[in-house]
């Protein structure tokens, strides 16, 4: 055998014993490993090449008044808009240099089990699209008895007051309200019960503003 062909079939033994030490050591990595490892090289190509795709957002639906919403596990319609000083029955007395706005809405809640009417997920989700509201109540229309809890599957006619800035808002004015949407949960472990999260805008509604009638403002004697 000559010198060169010597060389050859030492290199070829040598590639042989690398590629078996190679296939040796590649059988002891746990499959587990290499999945991972591989995942991890995805998403690094990924994020080389600007990430993931965010999941596009629902757009909050546009309606008008009467239109019926249902998010959040609630079914609302918003039916009018007032506003005035100090109205009787309203639960709500605005400061000097306040006043009181008030919507009527119909609401049913969806949910199995009676829930809080002013909280986050419900009625106080319910806001004024840029105006600060100071104070607030919530009153079933038919006899001014305060509306502690929505109960399941019965349709309310619901008196929201709040109390404003004196300069917000203005007989012939439109207010565009906010009704929320939420992610309604199961509670496990340390969190118990169903609970709703995520609260975030579900619909917008273009409300014109009338004035309280003068019947109904109280009058300083």
């Amino acid at each position: 055998m000559g010198e060169n062909e010597a060389d050859a079939a030492n290199r070829a033994a040598s590639e042989a014993r690398a590629a078996a030490w190679a296939r040796t050591m590649a059988d002891r990595i746990p499959t587990g490993w290499i999945i991972t490892g591989a995942g991890a090289v995805l998403l690094g190509a990924t994020a080389a090449f600007g990430g993931l795709e965010p999941a596009p957002q629902p757009v909050p639906e546009e309606l008008a008044v009467g239109e019926h919403y249902v998010g959040s596990d609630l079914e609302i319609a918003v039916l009018g808009a007032k506003v005035g000083g100090e109205v009787q029955g309203a639960g709500v007395v605005p400061d000097e240099g306040e006043e009181t706005l008030i919507v009527t809405l119909e609401v049913t809640n969806l949910f199995s089990e009676p829930r809080i009417a002013l909280a986050p997920h419900s009625l106080s989700g319910v806001h004024i699209d840029g105006v600060e509201i100071v104070r607030s109540d919530a009153r079933r229309v038919e006899d001014d008895s305060v509306l502690s809890y929505l109960q399941p599957d019965v349709p309310t006619r619901v008196r929201l007051a709040w109390t404003i800035d004196a300069d917000a808002i203005a007989p012939g004015d439109e207010v565009r309200l906010v009704l929320p949407d939420s992610t309604r949960s199961e509670g496990a472990f340390v969190t118990r019960g169903t609970y709703w999260s995520d609260v975030r805008t579900g619909a917008y509604v273009t409300v014109p503003v009338a004035a309280v009638p003068a019947d109904r403002e109280v009058v300083e004697p």
